[in-house]
């Protein structure tokens, strides 16, 4: 693990790519202050997850919602000031004008032409040519290598610890309504821009109110309802652990990007459930000690469709917002983003 100092400039974007006549193609931008050709990207502001950071940067500087696939390597270098400038990328692809993670997305304003006056669609040889940064063919080569292997087109399976909620001797009343705290309520709608960087469609949750609490800003936001899985229960868990891990193994098998509430008794078992989806292939890894995330924490699994079952071909783990106004921490374990306030 590795961290990064206050000063570090943290920045985030992405390699939007697609296939036309059966060859990969990449999105590249150029600015003209530097005559320089790059992938999208843009520094964290005030309040930003970095992946929201990289969809937003995206949509000022191309003009195209995506939605975030896997994790891609980050690239750190020393820029004009003597800082540290860190840039992490995700692969991405452009997002259906009819996508509900659209509705939950801010607006945001178009680049000035004097920051970006053109975007182009390049073939790899043509970026490996054209990017002018030779630190930026890092993610492209790690794009690539992932294409080749059929494991580039994946969609998200997010997990979610609830929320920071009311103590239990604080509550007198039935646990499955103990609602979330006011810093938990926060943490709730700082999730919506975070779903919404993976594209998520469905949003399902334990039925206890501190899970749906978590989830149903996001779920309101997209126009979406928020099912509701019994088995997915701490009682129901504690009792009937196998139920939990069918339920997160079928959820984990579907067709499309999805959000899930849990609990931390419950997270063992999801643990486990993810860790059996891996492969020797996997980039980034598992959360490796119980509670494995804090309260409002999230765990992205990048999942393929294979003959045999679904595989997860990347990891990453998010916590808290990053503040770069108090300088951030960023903890960068393999291909996982790993985010913390810095205290």
């Amino acid at each position: 693990m590795k961290r990064y100092p206050p000063g570090t400039v943290i920045a985030s974007g992405a390699l939007v790519w697609r296939v036309r006549d059966d060859e990969l193609q990449v999105l590249a931008v150029h600015r003209p202050r530097y005559e320089d050709w790059s992938w999208p990207k843009g520094k964290l502001e005030k309040g930003e997850t970095l992946p929201h950071c990289a969809i937003r940067e995206i949509a000022e500087e191309t003009g195209k919602q995506v939605t975030l696939g896997q994790p891609l390597p980050t690239i750190r270098y020393t820029i004009g000031s003597g800082k540290t400038k860190v840039v992490k990328y995700w692969a991405a692809q452009v997002t259906s004008s009819k996508a509900p993670c659209l509705s939950a997305r801010p607006k945001v304003k178009s680049a000035p032409k004097h920051e970006i006056d053109k975007k182009r669609w390049l073939t790899v040889e043509q970026a490996r040519e054209m990017i002018t940064l030779k630190d930026d063919l890092k993610p492209l080569e790690a794009l690539v290598k992932a294409y080749e292997a059929d494991r580039l087109d994946t969609r998200a399976f997010v997990l979610v610890r609830h929320a920071r909620a009311r103590r239990r001797k604080a509550w007198n009343r039935d646990d499955v309504h103990r609602p979330l705290t006011s810093s938990g309520t926060a943490r709730a709608k700082q999730l919506v821009p975070l779903f919404a960087a993976f594209g998520v469609k469905h949003v399902g949750s334990s039925p206890a109110e501190r899970c749906l609490a978590t989830v149903r800003p996001y779920a309101e936001a997209a126009g979406l309802e928020v099912k509701v899985y019994g088995a997915l229960a701490e009682a129901d868990h504690a009792s009937k652990p196998l139920q939990t891990a069918s339920t997160l193994v079928n959820l984990l098998g579907k067709p499309v990007s999805r959000a899930v509430c849990v609990h931390r008794p419950t997270m063992p078992t999801i643990v486990e459930m993810v860790k059996a989806a891996t492969r020797k292939y996997t980039r980034g890894s598992l959360p490796k000690k119980n509670p494995y995330l804090p309260a409002g924490g999230v765990l992205v699994a990048h999942v393929i469709d294979t003959d045999s079952g679904p595989r997860v071909v990347a990891l990453e783990t998010h916590l808290l917002n990053v503040r770069d106004t108090v300088g951030p921490i960023i903890v960068d374990k393999g291909s996982a983003s790993v985010e913390r306030v810095s205290a």
